[in-house]
């Protein structure tokens, strides 16, 4: 018998090498089968059976091929559209021609809507010159593309995507566009939050530095002032009330009183005032500072009042709240034109991870929270950015000296504190400030009756 090898899967060539040899045999031995010996008859059948099983096996071996083939189709077919991200492929025109399933998912639309659609028309407008911009590159250079940009959702917020682009070309040779797209609205997140942070970072050592200029500043301005109030004092006991210039020293007084209060406030936006702090009842002291903030907010203003049951005491003095409070409501007056509202709120509140996302570097513990909202004209990012600075106002010249929030961020900061605030162009403005819980015996000052800026002391346990 001849021994032939073949490749699995060449069954006519197999074929054809079995009947090839079946009529040679016959060619031969002349004759019909009846004609040959039992012997050669029984070596052609056992060929012939051989050729059989040899068909068998290759049959075996092509069914075996193809079941493989097909199982790794299904998983390419698998890792192709459950992909962890979206595989699209465009044609010249920008039109998607193919997409797995983490782009339906991706973009939450079905396939079938998917297919024969421009890209395009996914991409949020603000970003579309970015998305033409890279495409235009990838055709003229075939070079590989990379851009992020802003992709809509059916019924769904935008969401940040990263596009990744490659030349390629159909079995007729046109052009092609392969994209991988990926979510990367988490980076992105990120990303912000690391900036954020970077920008507060760089505000608090911008902070840190213009207080301790203030610090020094007012220290020096306060002992000079003591120099000259005491030369102003002497010279008023030796000379005669009658005295023209007698009237001149005691502006003079009047002068260095109203500087030593303005040496106070920048102290007080150093934290180089040392000032004793108790266990305070926010809902006692705001309650009887009441009518004193009705007067500085004006009469066209209505100011909402909004305790809570059971607040928590906080660690200041009535003085600092006063102050906070004082300066807060004067800025809301003077953001209100014609009648408005101001609102002073407080409420216990817990400072969760998630929150120091936007505030990083604060405790997660426990705090009070003293709104004040106002429906004024409210601000713009550039003003919120420097609000805290000394001596920076948006008012007009000599109407403000601009240090009324600056102290509000020292008092506030001084106690461990840290202040949100939220405002837009039209839309009035919320100042969150945030102050640590204080857990031991509750101090309540209550004024007393002939004078609401003076305070006793009412110990509660």
């Amino acid at each position: 018998m001849e021994n032939k090898k073949h490749q699995p899967g060449d069954l006519s060539a197999l074929r054809k090498w079995a009947e090839e040899i079946a009529r040679r045999k016959t060619v031969a031995k002349p004759g019909n089968l009846a004609l040959r010996s039992s012997q050669e008859i029984e070596e052609m059948f056992h060929e012939l059976r051989v050729y059989q099983i040899e068909l068998e096996i290759q049959n075996e071996e092509l069914r075996q091929t193809q079941m493989e083939l097909e199982a790794s189709r299904a998983l390419l077919a698998d890792l192709y559209d459950y992909a962890p991200v979206g595989y699209i492929t465009e044609n010249q025109a920008g039109v998607i021609v193919e997409a797995n399933l983490t782009v339906t998912t991706l973009l939450n639309i079905p396939w079938s809507e998917l297919i024969r659609i421009p890209l395009s028309r996914f991409i949020l407008p603000e970003d579309q010159d970015i998305y033409y911009r890279h495409r235009k590159q990838l055709q003229e250079t075939r070079a590989p593309q990379v851009c992020e940009l802003r992709m809509l959702r059916s019924s769904i917020s935008p969401f940040w995507a990263r596009l990744e682009a490659i030349a390629a070309r159909d079995h007729a040779g046109m052009p092609l566009y392969r994209v991988i797209l990926s979510d990367v609205t988490a980076y992105k997140k990120a990303e912000e939050g690391r900036e954020r942070l970077k920008k507060q970072l760089a505000q608090i050592e911008k902070m840190e530095s213009i207080e301790r200029l203030a610090g020094g500043v007012a220290n020096d301005f306060n002992n000079m002032l003591g120099i000259i109030l005491g030369n102003a004092e002497m010279a008023l006991d030796h000379v005669d009330p009658e005295q023209p210039f007698f009237a001149n020293l005691q502006e003079i007084g009047k002068a260095v009183d109203r500087s030593a209060n303005l040496t106070w406030q920048l102290l007080s936006f150093a934290r180089m005032q040392t000032v004793a702090t108790e266990g305070l009842d926010l809902n006692e002291t705001v309650a009887v500072m009441m009518a004193m903030l009705r007067r500085v907010a004006g009469s066209e203003i209505d100011l909402v009042w909004i305790p809570e049951p059971g607040l928590w005491p906080v660690t200041m003095n009535v003085p600092q709240i006063e102050q906070i409070l004082v300066n807060l409501c004067s800025n809301a007056r003077d953001a209100i034109t014609g009648r408005g509202q101001i609102t002073i709120e407080v409420k216990n509140t817990q400072w969760k991870a998630e929150d120091n996302v936007n505030q990083a570097g604060f405790p997660l513990s426990e705090y009070v929270m003293i709104t004040v909202s106002d429906n004024g004209y409210g601000m713009g990012g550039n003003v919120i950015d420097k609000m805290f600075e000394p001596f920076f106002t948006t008012k007009k010249k000599g109407q403000s000296a601009g240090l009324g929030l600056a102290i509000v961020h020292g008092l506030v900061t001084q106690n461990n504190g840290f202040i949100n605030v939220y405002s837009e162009p039209d839309q009035g403005t919320t100042f969150n400030i945030y102050l640590p819980r204080h857990a031991a015996t509750v101090l309540i000052r209550i004024p007393k009756a002939d004078n609401n800026l003076n305070y006793e002391y009412h110990r509660y346990e």
